[in-house]
């Protein structure tokens, strides 16, 4: 009597999936989803190392194979996705992670789609064959492999506020080192008025952020700490008195050069994708200095 056989790819499928689940720490979340068709396999919830929920979602494609075979390079290309779901994948607002297990050596390893999409834009563009290129190096094993996806994940997760946050920053770099000149060693009696602090506060909020996102050493002191020390001695008539703000412009005004430096390097690997989505601002960029002046030629 002829019974149902189990394909080959149902097989495998299970198997990538066992992988996936044991290499994970215990505390995330795997949540299945009904529709797989669509590039999604399932939702990862990353979980606090107290166990808290988080909210911080992450959409995941598993593939299988049997056993990678790695180029000299040590890299692995994966060219079987179709362009309509690497369009999807780039379009969603919550990160999405390729991830291939080796089935015969148990091991697993993840690219984030949008990182990978950026860095190769002018390819995607031409909206045939997209390729994804998973480094030996991007390995979930144990308490690195968490640790490696969690920061491709942040990457992903605050990546559209640093693009805007990114446009802010350099459209303002003239008016920036224009705040730093025309507060450095004013009277530190007088109070600050609401439009000047309004413009400390934007530029303190930036320059924080970005400092984050690019591993920029970040070692000044919260904004309300200069708002509340010199009140406490010169009363409430002022949230900042001048002296404040002249020590808080002293602190950030350094960071701007570095910032631009390391922005610039950053930028490279995404060249291509900037000089597309924003054009003035790459070219704006490309005659940058670091120490913030700008020349057309």
């Amino acid at each position: 009597m002829k019974m149902p056989q189990r394909v080959p790819q149902h097989v495998s499928e299970t198997e990538s999936f066992v992988i996936f689940s044991e290499k994970l720490p215990k505390n995330w979340i795997i949540r299945q989803v009904t529709e797989r068709d669509y590039g999604i396999d399932c939702y990862l919830e990353l979980v606090s190392d107290n166990n808290e929920l988080t909210g911080e979602l992450a959409l995941i494609q598993l593939k299988s194979r049997q056993e990678i075979i790695w180029t000299k390079a040590d890299y692995y290309t994966i060219s079987d996705v179709d362009i309509a779901t690497s369009n999807y994948w780039f379009r969603f607002q919550v990160p999405v992670f390729l991830f291939i297990a080796d089935i015969t050596n148990k091991e697993l390893y993840f690219v984030g789609a949008r990182n990978c999409i950026k860095r190769n834009f002018q390819e995607y563009l031409a909206q045939g064959q997209f390729s994804y290129r998973i480094l030996k190096t991007a390995k979930f094993e144990g308490q690195r492999g968490a640790d490696l996806f969690k920061y491709a994940f942040y990457y992903d997760y605050f990546g559209r506020r640093f693009d805007d946050e990114l446009v802010f920053f350099f459209s303002n770099v003239q008016q920036q080192k224009d705040f730093f000149e025309d507060h450095w060693g004013r009277d530190i009696f007088l109070g600050v008025e609401s439009d000047q602090l309004v413009v400390a506060e934007s530029i303190y909020r930036n320059y924080k952020f970005l400092c984050g996102y690019l591993g920029i050493d970040w070692e000044i002191i919260q904004i309300n700490d200069f708002k509340s020390s010199r009140r406490k001695r010169f009363g409430n008539d002022y949230d900042m008195y001048e002296g404040d703000l002249a020590e808080l412009v002293k602190q950030l005004h350094p960071l701007q050069r570095v910032i631009i430096k390391t922005v610039k390097g950053y930028l490279n690997e995404e060249q291509y994708y900037w000089y597309v989505v924003n054009k003035s601002l790459s070219e704006f960029l490309s005659n940058l200095h670091e120490d913030g002046s700008y020349s057309e030629f």
